[in-house]
């Protein structure tokens, strides 16, 4: 359920103006020798600093961007490659010159200035990317345009493949995904849900939702991305987690290969050789009051399924000659080759 995986480090909250995702805080720390009460203090600490970061922009930017003709005082980051990466989608931009490099030059102020001129409301254009166009930008251009093409599993050297096609834009919505072996026969259908934290934030664990669209998935313990990626079946989480986790082997997604699943879960794209989101798995849960006859809870970016289910998915994987990682709790500096492909795609028409 808890999407994140990792204590956000100092450097990253220095150097990624995009957080992590950070659930599994307790735990690290504690394994670090920290105090619970120590740890609170700077889980509060960091939740202020990021609250005042983001109050005045939409996650996940985290401050206004703009060109200054001085190159050492450029603004650099993920938060401008990701801002980059979704002006090239707009249709505004397609003849733009436009450098995908996180780094802020004129040829972003250009394209910047180009959006907000062919965009209602956003005049006069100024060129820099302020609250009202990276809310315009966050509106038009999220969706990556990825659609699963069939490429089977064994194709990339793998043998196993998850598809979950989305039905709606509003990741309230549960869908059916399916298991397929390394040649595309279809082993199992099951339902999942892929709604990350609500929108403005996170709520009481188990958050069973309002029915809202998700915080967008470019953002830390936001909704599940979008596009293609390697997952890799490891050990259960500990038995201290199991509420949240559930008992059985978990799927984790190791990288992200295409749509905004290549932007936000690569460490090759990644600025500060990190991924921008992270501990994103395939999982279930012991969620107090839950039934099969209701909506999972949200979590902090994971896919949930029903626990027969994913123990139905573990044992299927096993016959397809799957091996069970030890959990390495992480995905960073990952110590095993990937065995399976996620595929997540919003289904054309919506």
């Amino acid at each position: 359920l808890r999407g994140g995986e990792a204590l956000v480090r100092a450097r990253d909250l220095v150097n990624t103006p995009t957080p992590r995702d950070t659930t599994r805080h307790h735990r690290e720390m504690a394994s670090r020798g920290m105090p619970s009460s120590v740890c609170k203090c700077l889980l509060m600490l960091q939740a202020a600093a990021v609250f005042a970061s983001t109050s005045s922009m939409p996650v996940p930017f985290s401050r206004e961007l703009s060109f200054t003709n001085v190159s050492t005082d450029a603004m650099s980051g993920n938060d401008v490659l990701i801002m980059e990466t979704l002006l090239k989608r707009s249709p505004l931009i397609l003849n733009s010159s436009l450098n995908v490099n996180g780094l802020f030059d004129e040829s972003d102020a250009t394209a910047v200035s180009a959006f907000q001129s062919g965009t209602p409301g956003l005049s006069p254009a100024t060129g820099v990317f302020d609250n009202a166009t990276a809310s315009a930008l966050l509106g038009c251009c999220m969706q990556d345009g990825y659609e699963d093409d069939g490429t089977s599993a064994r194709s990339l050297g793998m043998l196993y493949k998850i598809v979950v096609p989305l039905p709606s834009a509003n990741r309230s919505v549960e869908t059916s995904a399916t298991l397929f072996d390394a040649d595309n026969n279809a082993i199992m259908s099951f339902v999942v849900r892929t709604h990350g934290n609500r929108e403005g934030g996170s709520m009481p664990w188990p958050d069973y939702g309002d029915g809202d669209y998700g915080t967008n998935a470019l953002s830390s313990n936001g909704n599940t991305p979008t596009g293609l990626m390697y997952v890799d079946l490891n050990s259960p989480e500990p038995t201290d987690y199991e509420a949240e986790y559930g008992p059985y082997p978990i799927n984790r997604v190791v990288e992200g290969v295409a749509g905004n699943a290549g932007l936000v879960l690569s460490e090759s794209i990644s600025l500060t050789g990190s991924a921008m989101r992270s501990g994103i798995l395939l999982h279930t849960g012991e969620w107090p009051g839950w039934d099969v006859t209701m909506a999972m809870p949200n979590s902090d970016g994971c896919i949930h399924a029903h626990p027969d289910d994913v123990a139905q998915i573990w044992q299927s994987l096993l016959g397809l000659g799957v091996d069970v990682r030890e959990n390495p709790y992480s995905s960073a500096d990952y110590p095993y080759d990937p065995q399976g492909l996620l595929s997540v795609y919003l289904m054309p028409g919506h």
